[in-house]
This record gives C-alpha cells, sequence and structure tokens, in this order.
C-alpha cells in the first residue's frame, strides 16, 4: 500500500522545482521494493534516482549533500548488483561514481571531507565486495576487495595531508552560537548544519558560513587519521594474502610501518619492518632494503632496542647496501659507541622531543653492569661472511680433529673481534672450541675492508664420538668487551650467507684475488668420527661350499698384534641386509638351540701376541649365497685407550648336496600315473648326488601318510652306508597300496634322510613324497605263476578274480593261445562273483618253445546288457589287465647228458639260479 501510494505522487512531480524530490521518490521507490523483496524493480528504481541525481547541477554549497546521496544510491545499487551475480556491472558502476564525483571537490577549505567521502567509499565498496567472495564469488588477483581498501588507505592519506594542510592553523572552536548545533538531528543528510532547510545552491551567510568551515577543521584535526590508515593497510594485507600476491602485500606492510612510524608507535614499526627485511633481503631488492634498513635503524634507535640495533648496524655496513659513505661512517660510529656502552647519536632528522625520550631509555639500558647479546647471523646480509670445513671426512678416534675457519669483512671500515669459537654438534651433546690463541701465534682477529682470513681448530673427539657424525653448527665471533657490553655473532657453520644476490650471476663479476679465494671455498659441514684401526689378525678357517641342511663350521681365530694388551674383544655376527629371511640359523653349539641375531661372542682379554680361537656354526636351508659380517671391536690398555673396530665379510655359498626324485610303479615295475585302492604299488627314493664333497647316507625312512601304508611290517634302510660322489646315485624301494578313495592327489609320506659329509656333522633332511589321484573299481586280478618253465614240461597257473564290490559281478573271461604254449583249461566261459568273493582259472599250459615266450592272453569282457552290477568300464578292466598281469615267461631248455657249467659259476650260484 505505501508503494502504491508514493508512486501516485509521480503525477505532481515537476522537473524543474521538484528535481530533489524526483530523487527521493525514486529512492524510495527502490527501497519499498527491495523491502518486498523484488530486487530487480528495486535496482531499476535505484538506478532511476541516480540518474535524477546526475541530472542536478552540483556547486560548492551542495557538492556535499549530493555526494553523500549518490552514495547511498551507489552502495545500493552495488550490493543489489553483487546479488543478482553481476560483479562486472557492479565494479562497472562503482568505477563510473567514483570517477565521476573525484573531482568535486566543493569547498576548498574542506577538501579533508572530499577524501573522507573517497575513502568510505572505496572502504565500503571493499566490505560489499568480500560479503559477496564470502557467499561463493570468484575473485582473480587483479580484481578483489584488496585492491579497493589499498585505494581506500590512499585517499585516507591524501586526507591527512590536507588536513595538516588547512587546519594547521586552527586552534580553537569557533564562538558561540555554536555553527554546528543540531548536526546530528539533521532533516536530509549532506546538508550544514547552519543552514537547515534552505537549498544548498541557495547564497550561504558568509561570515556564518566561515565559522562552520572553521568549526569542520577544528574537529578534522582531532581524528586519529593514522589509526583509520592503519586499519585499511590491515584489511588489504589480508586480501592479498588471500589471494596470493606476495610483493603487492610486502609493498602494503612496509606502508603501514612507515605509518606507525608517523604515528609514533617506533616498537609495532620496528617490528614490521625487521619483518619485511628478509623478504626483500631473499629477493635482493637492495635500494628498498636500504631503505627499510634506514627506517628500522630509527626505529631501533627511538625505541634503545640494542640488539636490533646492532643487527641492522652491521647490515648496513654491509657491501650490499646502497647508502652515502658518510651515512655508514655515522652508522659505524654509533655501532662502536654502543659497544662501549655510550648512548649513539641521533641518525638523520628526527623529533626532538622523541629523540629527547629515546635517550633517556638509552641510559635506563647502559645502567646495567654488562650486557651480553646473542645475534643470529643466519638470515642476515651483513658485513661479515663466514665459512668453515673439516679437513677430511672421516677422522679415526686416536686423531686430532682440525678445521679452517675462513672469514671475511665487507665493512668499510676497520672491525675488530675479541674471540672466534666454533661450536660442534653430535647427535648426544654440543661442544664448544675457540682458537687457542697460544698454539695458533695469538691469532689477529681485526680485518680491514674486504681482508679474508684463516684460522685453524684442532680438537681430539670424545670416544662416546665413535661411529658419529660430526656437525658445524655454529660460528661464533665475538664483538666488544665482555664486561662492558658483549655482541655474540653466530653463523651457521653449514653454508655461507649470500651477500651478492643471485648466486649464478656472481661468476660474472670481477673479483679482486681474495674475493676469489674465499668464493671458491666448498664448506664440509660434517665429516664421520670412525674407529681406531684395528691391529688383530683375524683368520676364518672352512671349506666351501658349505651343504644346505648341514651345520656349516667356521673356526673364528683372533691373534692381537696392537701394541698393547687388549680387552673387552667383542665378535659380532650378522647377515647383510636383504638377508634375514628365517633361512639362516646360527649357534656356537650344535647340541643347543639356534642363536638371534645378530650373534654376540664375547673373548678375553688378550695380551700381546695371544690368540683364541671359536667355533661357529651356519645352516642354511636354502640355496644361495650368504653374506656373513664378522664385526670385531675391543679397547687398547693404553693411555689414549679407545675402542678399534675391524670389519670383515665372508662370502658362503649354499649348494644342495643331493636331489630327491620319486618313482612309481607297479608290481612289474612299470612306471604307474594313477593310485588304485588295494592295488600294491612300488616307491622308488632315488638320491642323485649334486655335492662336490662325498656324502655318507647314515640312515633313511619314509613314514606313510594315509590312506597310503606299507605292504612290510618292518622296512630297513637299503642305502645305509653308502658313500655317494658327485654326480652318483642310491635308490631303495618300498611297497605300498592306498586304503580307502579320495578325490585330490594324496601325498605319499615323508622320506627322511640322515646323512653328512665325510668326517663331518650328521645332518638330516626331510622331503614330502607328492602322489597320484586315487580310482576305485569293483575288479581286481592276480596271477599265480612260476619264476620259469621248463620245455615240454606241463606247468599250472591259475588266474584269481576279486569282487570288491557288494553286488554281483558278471564277466565274460577268454583266453587266446599262441604258437608257443598249448594249454588245457576253458578257453571262453562267462562267470559270476559274489560280492567281496573271488573266484579262480586254472590252465594247464605246455610249452613247445624255449625262451622269453609271450603267455596267452587273457580277455576279459563286461557285459553291455548288464545293469544290474556294479559301475565297471571296459577300459577300466583293459588298464587292470595290462598293469595287473605278465605277458612273457620265461621257458628253459631240456639238458640231454650231464652238462658241464663253466668254472666261473660256482656251485652255490648254479644252486640259486636252479
Amino acid at each position: 500500500m505505501e508503494a502504491k501510494h508514493v508512486e501516485n505522487h509521480k503525477e505532481y512531480l515537476n522537473k524543474n522545482t521538484h528535481q530533489y524530490l524526483f530523487v527521493r521518490h525514486q529512492f524510495k521507490m527502490g527501497f519499498l521494493n527491495e523491502l518486498k523483496q523484488d530486487i530487480h524493480t528495486a535496482h531499476k528504481h535505484y538506478t532511476y534516482a541516480y540518474n535524477k541525481l546526475l541530472e542536478i547541477r552540483i556547486v560548492d554549497t551542495n557538492a556535499m549533500e549530493i555526494q553523500t546521496v549518490a552514495g547511498f544510491i551507489n552502495y545500493k545499487l552495488c550490493k543489489l548488483m553483487f546479488t543478482l551475480n553481476l560483479p562486472r556491472d557492479a565494479i562497472s558502476q562503482f568505477k563510473a561514481h567514483a570517477e565521476r564525483f573525484k573531482s568535486r571537490i566543493g569547498f576548498k577549505e574542506l577538501a579533508f571531507e572530499h577524501y573522507a567521502w573517497l575513502c568510505k567509499q572505496y572502504s565500503i565498496f571493499g566490505d560489499i565486495f568480500d560479503e559477496a567472495v564470502r557467499l561463493g564469488l570468484p575473485a582473480v588477483q587483479t580484481q578483489h576487495p584488496g585492491v579497493y581498501y589499498q585505494q581506500a588507505a590512499q585517499y585516507a592519506i591524501q586526507r591527512k595531508k590536507s588536513c595538516l594542510e588547512l587546519c594547521n592553523n586552527v586552534t580553537a572552536y569557533p564562538t558561540a552560537p555554536d555553527p554546528l548545533e543540531g548536526l546530528d538531528h539533521l532533516e536530509f543528510y549532506g546538508q550544514r548544519p547552519w543552514r537547515p532547510g534552505k537549498l544548498n545552491m541557495d547564497n550561504p551567510d558568509p561570515q556564518l558560513e566561515k565559522k562552520g568551515i572553521q568549526a569542520l577543521q577544528f574537529l578534522e584535526k582531532q581524528v586519529a587519521h593514522s589509526n583509520v590508515i592503519i586499519s585499511l593497510y590491515g584489511l588489504a594485507v589480508s586480501q592479498y594474502k588471500t589471494y596470493k600476491c606476495p610483493r603487492t602485500r610486502r609493498y602494503l606492510v612496509v606502508q603501514m610501518a612507515e605509518e606507525y612510524f608517523e604515528f609514533r608507535d617506533y616498537g609495532k614499526a620496528l617490528t614490521l619492518f625487521t619483518h619485511m627485511i628478509w623478504d626483500y633481503r631473499l629477493e635482493c631488492w637492495w635500494s628498498i632494503l636500504s631503505h627499510i634498513l634506514q627506517k628500522a635503524l630509527q626505529c631501533a634507535f627511538l625505541t634503545a632496542t640494542v640488539q636490533d640495533y646492532v643487527t641492522i648496524s652491521l647490515e648496513l655496513l654491509g657491501k650490499s647496501i646502497t647508502t652515502t659513505t658518510e651515512y655508514k661512517a655515522q652508522v659505524y660510529e654509533n655501532l662502536i659507541r654502543v659497544l662501549k656502552k655510550q648512548i649513539p647519536n641521533p641518525v638523520l632528522n628526527l623529533p626532538s622531543y622523541d629523540v629527547h625520550t629515546s635517550l633517556n631509555l638509552w641510559k635506563k639500558v647502559f645502567e646495567s653492569e654488562s650486557i651480553h647479546l646473542t645475534v643470529d647471523m643466519n638470515s642476515v646480509v651483513s658485513c661479515i661472511e663466514t665459512k668453515a670445513r673439516f679437513l677430511k671426512d672421516k677422522y679415526e678416534a686416536d686423531q686430532n680433529v682440525v678445521l679452517e675457519v675462513f672469514i671475511r669483512s665487507t665493512c668499510p671500515f676497520l672491525l675488530r673481534f675479541t674471540r672466534l669459537s666454533v661450536t660442534i654438534n653430535t647427535s648426544e651433546y654440543s661442544s664448544e672450541f675457540a682458537v687457542n690463541e697460544t698454539k695458533f701465534n695469538n691469532p689477529n682477529l681485526t680485518f680491514e675492508s674486504n681482508e679474508v682470513k684463516k684460522f685453524i681448530v684442532e680438537f681430539l673427539p670424545d670416544s662416546e664420538t665413535t661411529g658419529k657424525d660430526m656437525q658445524i653448527n655454529s660460528i661464533n665471533l665475538y664483538l666488544g668487551i665482555p664486561k662492558e657490553c658483549c655482541v655474540e655473532l653466530s653463523f651457521n657453520g653449514n653454508l655461507a650467507v649470500s651477500t651478492g644476490g643471485i648466486q649464478e650471476f656472481s661468476r660474472f663479476r670481477r673479483k679482486s684475488a681474495s674475493h676469489v679465494d674465499f668464493e671458491s671455498i666448498l664448506p664440509q659441514s660434517s665429516a664421520l668420527v670412525v674407529p681406531r684401526k684395528s691391529k688383530l689378525n683375524v683368520n676364518y678357517d672352512h671349506k666351501q661350499p658349505a651343504l644346505v641342511g648341514e651345520w656349516f663350521n667356521i673356526i673364528i681365530t683372533v691373534s692381537n698384534e696392537d701394541i698393547a694388551p687388549i680387552s673387552s674383544v667383542n665378535v659380532l655376527v650378522n647377515l647383510s641386509e636383504g638377508e634375514m629371511d628365517g633361512s639362516t640359523e646360527f649357534c656356537l653349539n650344535t647340541a643347543a638351540k639356534s642363536e638371534l641375531l645378530p650373534l654376540n661372542i664375547g673373548l678375553p682379554d688378550l695380551k700381546v701376541g695371544e690368540s683364541k680361537s671359536i667355533n661357529l656354526y651356519i645352516r642354511g636351508h636354502k640355496a644361495g649365497q650368504r653374506t656373513v659380517v664378522f664385526k670385531v671391536s675391543y679397547v687398547l690398555e693404553s693411555d689414549r685407550s679407545g675402542t678399534s673396530i675391524s670389519e670383515d665379510t665372508l662370502h658362503v655359498p649354499f649348494v644342495k648336496p643331493f636331489e630327491i626324485n620319486t618313482k612309481f610303479s607297479n608290481t612289474l615295475f612299470e612306471d604307474i600315473s594313477k593310485f588304485y585302492v588295494d592295488e600294491e604299488f612300488v616307491v622308488t627314493p632315488i638320491i642323485n648326488c649334486v655335492s662336490p664333497w662325498p656324502i655318507v647316507i647314515e640312515n633313511t625312512s619314509l613314514d606313510f601318510m594315509p590312506p597310503v601304508e606299507s605292504i612290510d611290517e618292518s622296512v630297513h634302510s637299503q642305502v645305509k652306508g653308502l658313500i655317494l660322489n658327485d654326480k652318483e646315485s642310491g635308490a631303495e624301494v618300498f611297497l605300498a597300496k592306498v586304503k580307502r578313495n579320495c578325490e585330490s592327489p594324496v601325498n605319499v609320506g615323508q622320506y627322511t634322510i640322515k646323512w653328512k659329509r665325510e668326517n663331518g656333522l650328521s645332518a638330516t633332511s626331510q622331503l614330502m613324497i607328492p602322489g597320484f589321484e586315487i580310482e576305485w573299481i569293483p575288479l581286481d586280478i592276480k596271477l599265480d605263476l612260476p619264476a620259469f618253465g621248463l620245455l615240454h614240461t606241463p606247468l599250472l597257473v591259475t588266474y584269481t578274480l576279486y569282487n570288491r564290490s557288494h553286488q554281483l559281478l558278471q564277466l565274460e573271461v577268454t583266453v587266446e593261445g599262441g604258437d608257443a604254449f598249448m594249454f588245457a583249461g576253458y578257453k571262453q566261459i562267462p562267470i559270476s562273483i559274489l560280492p567281496e568273493s573271488f573266484k579262480t582259472l586254472d590252465y594247464n599250459l605246455y610249452p613247445v618253445v624255449a625262451g622269453n615266450i609271450v603267455l596267452p592272453k587273457i580277455m576279459i569282457t563286461v557285459p553291455e546288457n548288464n545293469t544290474e552290477g556294479p559301475s565297471l568300464r571296459q577300459n577300466q578292466v583293459n588298464a587292470l589287465l595290462d598293469r595287473a598281469l605278465p605277458t612273457h615267461l620265461f621257458i628253459m631248455p631240456q639238458v640231454k647228458g650231464s652238462p658241464e657249467f663253466p668254472k666261473a659259476i660256482q656251485d652255490e650260484n648254479l644252486l640259486k639260479v636252479v
């Protein structure tokens, strides 16, 4: 309703007489639509209001009112544009707004108001922009809120300068009547309180106008402009840091520090200056660094901060600082005064009041009896450069450690130090070693400009540092008198601080001879303290190669060939890295358990020339080379006692003593590829010797695993006592059978061999013998046949058929004769075998030919239409006949008369044959 009411007013407005009302009308419409959250309509009305405002002619008397209202409308426009996701339009609107009013200063006497208004415009836009970014608007390095905060700070600085220029002569507030009375209760923003209710274009009262301007100037003089500037710089720095603009951020921090300096907050200014020194030093901005150092030196003087004053002075005296020689001379003189506990002279033009205050602070600082300062020079590009190096990368424990220290002074004036020392660090403690004045001819620590000097530090390492690294932690130079003011300059011992900019460019500079020498020195910051060289004679007696599974004996003999008796003799045994896989065992006694690695073996004290031997046993469980590391340590009983260590490496190859192959066959010694339930088979382990040493087989055994079992009740080793040389073999046979069926291949058993090399220790090797798949068939057959026959002499053979099933088994049996035999018996017969029973078939054979004769062939056929019996396939029957029945029989001829045998055939042998 209110919006409609305001809309109706538009009909009564006249462009000539109601210019201000047109602006107010459109602003109200925009505000009411904004309350209705009709942002697009609100944006349209605010735009109309802004355009109507621009149609008003601006003069000095109405400039502030127009700017104030324009600022309100611009704020609304920019905020709505960001809300509508139109950031480019918002930025363009603000830039046009600022550019349009930038030159509309108004009264020259109130120019500070104009700069304050511009500062506020940029600051508020920065706030709007930052709020939009927080809500998800992306920003870039070239366009972000920090840019506007920075510009706001620049206008705040102009406001401050304008105030100093215009308000310097205003000392009092104007007399009554107060021209600013009712300032907080004006009907319209931007109007002057001394002429309220009048159009700003009306002619003002000169006297009243003058008093009003004086009052505003007096109030402006009370404003803490530096606080405003510093606050804006802080916002800008935060934004530039967020958007990763390090150089601009550093520039603004320096500006902030200078503002603190003008605000006479010298402590905060010094803090900011010292933080920025490192960044500009790192990038070699020597001119900027020189300016910052001069400002920082002033702050250090005004705050009486001795440590910062000394550090900054040493850096100002360096060759990279671009200040005049006269200024460096003044800095040098003040540095010497501080070292003598004298108040330094003020540098450059400083406020007299602040100088007086600082002199009192210096007096309080120097009231103490002595001053000792430690300055970390690692990040300071000072006039002193240092390098240090060990002469060797390794030192024995009984040798003196020698290191060189190089010092170069680039100060244009004479520098005199009182003491030089080096701090050495180990993993456990730190030690400081001073340059020995007596031994090294009283080293001169006075340096001319660009002079390089070398100093030697020598010391005997502590016994606890053996086997550890020594690091040059710091090089310490002392300035001043210890009882008055002493400054310890601590330099990093690892690297020299660069003072000449980028290292690559330094190669192209023209340098003096001494400078070249200093630059060419390569720092050696660490050295290893190694144990004293051992004088022991350690001998390792063994017979390689070792055999897998045996205890391989190594006799270690330690002989003392040193200059004195030794004690705490210890032999440390270990394997090299990468071989700790658990396949190697160590022990000192084969009857005891294996020892854990590393193995420590202690020996008694040894006199000069005395020896001691120990036995070490190694057992490897797989072939390959073992690298055994022996570390023998002892303590020499002399004036410079210390631990000496010798390290030896022994490569022990392990080879297999033998290889075991297993052969499976049936009772006819024919190879098989499958086990059958209740059918006997032969297991033949074959031992193939591959050892370079003769192998003695002490005993063997085969432990069958279910369902495999031995046929013989007691089995003895058939190769016991056998000696095998390389490439020789030994074999034995075991008769076994399978008791039940199994779906997967089975393990026959574990084959155990107890063996040793000749004159060696016994060892035991075990091998799991894998088997075949098991098959069950209901039929089995056996042939009762004599070992041989005689020509023309009948012989009886019996075929026994077994039914292993629980069903009746029906078969057809056919026997085919040959030319070598005549036989009597069933040539073809059907048979039925009861469950779990057997059937025998007897045949009389009459051989008519001598020699290894083919037996009559028996064939068994499974009836095709038989479905009542057990499951039996014809191919199973054929395979059974092939593996169970012999095919030949040896027939001996008849001997006529009395045969005469050769003498080589003895009677007992003949009896065995017959």
